[in-house]
């Protein structure tokens, strides 16, 4: 009897801890996640660093499809927003272009969340220095959310990120209670930073949506191929009453 399931391949930075975990945490029956690493000279939070990955886009992308998936994502939130406001679909066009597998990236997963839920007004929750939070802002803001409100570890170098417990991130964004009343949504950035398993409290005691990057990401990735989402407990976002935009796996 064959084996029936979705493949879904990620490429992301070599120091993230995070996404697989969330990804294997939440993906749902019949959906296996596969995992490729990018190639990075350092985990120091700038630009330059950040941007370097993408010049293994291709060679990693062609790797991964060795087992096969039904969509390649580029999983790092600021590593697909810099280099333009609309770099991100470049990135997810390149995957396509070399792999013939449909391809997308965490920003690209983002901004389809949060106008998905119609949230115009964010507050963003971030582990960044200042001047990729000012980038990621700015890039909000060329697809129309405004930024309400912003709070950040402030951390310098990547790799801190990745042992911070995701009861400290709820606990980073419930000290911005106040900020977060002008707000339509919350999204917590990046792909290095627990968080989904917070989000259904989060959203219950805030009374809005909460997105973060991993669960943008992942209910992209799985709309991508036809698979429901409304089973998986991570956020008003896998609930949405829309059908999925591939075939569906029944």
């Amino acid at each position: 009897m064959p084996l029936h399931v979705k493949r879904v391949g990620v490429l992301l930075p070599p120091n993230d801890v995070t996404l697989e975990y969330e990804f294997f945490r939440f993906a749902p029956p019949g959906v296996t996640t596969h995992f490729h690493r990018l190639r990075r000279s350092s985990s120091v939070l700038t630009a330059e660093s950040l941007l370097e990955m993408v010049d293994s886009l291709e060679e990693r992308a062609k790797e991964i499809t060795h087992v096969h998936p039904d969509v390649i994502v580029y999983g790092c939130t600021s590593g697909s927003l810099l280099g333009g406001p609309d770099r991100h679909r470049e990135l997810g066009e390149r995957i396509r272009a070399c792999t013939g597998i449909p391809g997308l990236t965490t920003a690209s997963a983002v901004i389809e969340a949060l106008a998905a839920l119609a949230a115009r007004r964010v507050f963003v929750a971030t582990p960044y220095p200042e001047a990729i939070n000012r980038s990621l802002v700015a890039f909000l803001a060329h697809h129309g959310h405004e930024t309400v409100g912003l709070t950040s570890f402030l951390f310098e170098h990547g790799d801190r990120t990745g042992y911070v417990e995701s009861a400290e991130t709820a606990a980073l964004v419930r000290a911005s209670r106040e900020a977060i009343r002008g707000a339509d949504a919350v999204f917590v950035s990046c792909t290095n930073l627990r968080a989904m398993d917070q989000v259904e409290a989060l959203e219950g005691e805030l009374g809005l949506p909460v997105v973060t990057s991993n669960q943008a990401t992942l209910w992209a990735a799985l709309r991508t191929i036809g698979v429901e989402t409304a089973a998986i407990r991570a956020g008003r976002l896998f609930r949405l009453d829309r059908r999925p935009a591939g075939r569906s796996m029944a």
